[in-house]
């Protein structure tokens, strides 16, 4: 009777963390901690002397041009008003067994300077940066930025906020396998309006992993997988983000656009209300997004819970391949004129909604099919799951190879299949033509 799931979305084989975002977190990647060499940077070295414990470098630059596979450059707690370049014939590769370590000591900080561009800049494999503070104070530039070959690039450990471009953490050009792990990220704002997200995966990347950080407090969203820029441009694609912490932006915890073969997993998200560009959704899947997981998330208080479909570009086609499994959805309010409901789908194909528990939202539990764009949601399929409330699902009329059977609904809660409405299962059955074995919740 079911659609076959497909491999990529098959169940992980990793146990999910069902605890807190700080349990998640604690899993994360081994790092070197014996070196082969080590270098010293203070606000009170000189770039003329050695660069040891002793004599140590006065910039991060000086030291980034010096160190090599296995080594470390230790940076001591102070300011550096310094762009840090990761990059160029002068500065080395580090190795997949021997990576090149930049360890803040003390939580040193990085400002701009007066010459401008992007904080820290990374365009060579197997760099692992930890520890800083990068304040970007208000400054129209990103953070950090990954670009080109940055297998086995880290970004970890780091408290990153305040600027005013597009993102605080930005993936672009290429960049691939990186990691991006219990980072600080928030206050990424445009003024006086304009998205400025936590972390934006732009297209061409590939291999990026978004896990166990604290991204709040942005004017867009924690975290974004952009659109290709133009016609023949690589969707970005193999992207997870897991075990976070996502919450209180201006418009979502997550927005997937037309990215490819994505994870999304284990987060915990909240504190999202509709607005001039978002419905105030958690998590949203449209354009041309593809092959996208979300699973063991829980969400609360936003306008909605979880959108598949929606927006789209043109002819261009709707998300496809879309699992949307066991997650926690509550407290989904219509304050400020969203509609409320725990998981919209709209035009999009092959949808998969299962073993999903909702509560307690003003809205519908789940709206599906209500022809969005004037393009339907085909093969949907929605079982298994756990709703109650007072309204707990309306259909529309757009949803041509629904397959809906096998979940449980409250007592009392209000059934529509536009336009008639109902309060007895056995009437929802009727005129619905679906859930002919779903039950009752005990």
């Amino acid at each position: 009777m079911w659609a076959t799931t497909p491999a990529w979305a098959a169940e992980p084989t990793s146990a999910r963390e069902q605890g807190s975002q700080e349990s998640v977190a604690k899993s994360s990647s081994p790092r070197p901690r014996r070196f082969t060499r080590e270098w010293y940077v203070s606000p009170s070295g000189n770039d003329t002397a050695a660069g040891t414990k002793r004599a140590p470098f006065r910039t991060i630059g000086r030291a980034v041009r010096n160190a090599g596979p296995g080594e470390v450059i230790r940076v001591q707690a102070g300011e550096y008003a310094e762009g840090v370049f990761i990059d160029g014939p002068a500065v080395k590769a580090g190795k997949p067994n021997a990576p090149i370590t930049l360890l803040g000591e003390g939580k040193p900080r990085i400002i701009p300077t007066a010459r401008g561009g992007t904080l820290v800049q990374v365009r060579k494999p197997h760099w692992v940066i930890e520890g800083f503070e990068i304040d970007v104070q208000g400054q129209p530039r990103f953070a950090v930025l990954f670009e080109g070959d940055t297998t086995g690039a880290v970004l970890t450990g780091c408290h990153i906020h305040h600027g005013t471009l597009g993102a605080g953490v930005a993936t672009h050009g290429g960049a691939r396998d990186v990691l991006i792990e219990n980072n600080h990220i928030h206050d990424f704002r445009r003024a006086p309006k304009g998205d400025s997200h936590g972390v934006v995966i732009q297209a061409t990347s590939r291999n990026i992993t978004v896990r166990g950080n604290d991204i709040h407090g942005n004017s867009g969203d924690s975290v974004q997988c952009l659109l290709p820029d133009r016609k023949g441009q690589a969707p970005a694609r193999n992207v997870v983000i897991e075990g976070n912490h996502l919450h209180d932006n201006d418009e979502n915890a997550v927005d997937i656009k037309t990215c490819h073969d994505v994870v999304i997993r284990d987060n915990t998200m909240y504190g999202f209300r509709k607005s001039p560009t978002s419905a105030g959704e958690a998590i949203v899947v449209h354009f041309s997004a593809r092959n996208v997981r979300i699973e063991g998330n829980r969400i609360s208080d936003a306008g909605r819970g979880i959108a598949v479909g929606g927006s789209r570009e043109g002819n261009q086609p709707s998300p496809a391949n879309v699992v949307v499994r066991g997650n926690t959805i509550k407290g989904i309010t219509q304050s400020g004129g969203s509609d409320g409901a725990g998981i919209r789908v709209e035009n999009s194909r092959d949808v998969t909604v299962v073993g999903n528990t909702i509560s307690d939202t003003e809205g519908f539990g789940m709206m599906l099919g209500l022809g969005s764009n004037g393009a339907p949601s085909e093969n949907l399929t929605v079982r298994g799951n756990s709703i109650q409330g007072r309204h707990l699902v309306r259909l529309g009329k757009h949803r041509p190879g629904l397959k809906m059977d096998g979940n449980q609904y409250a007592a009392e809660g209000t059934f529509k299949a536009d336009p008639e409405e109902t309060r007895s299962l056995a009437q929802w059955r009727r005129v619905s033509g679906v859930d002919q074995k779903s039950t009752p919740l005990q």
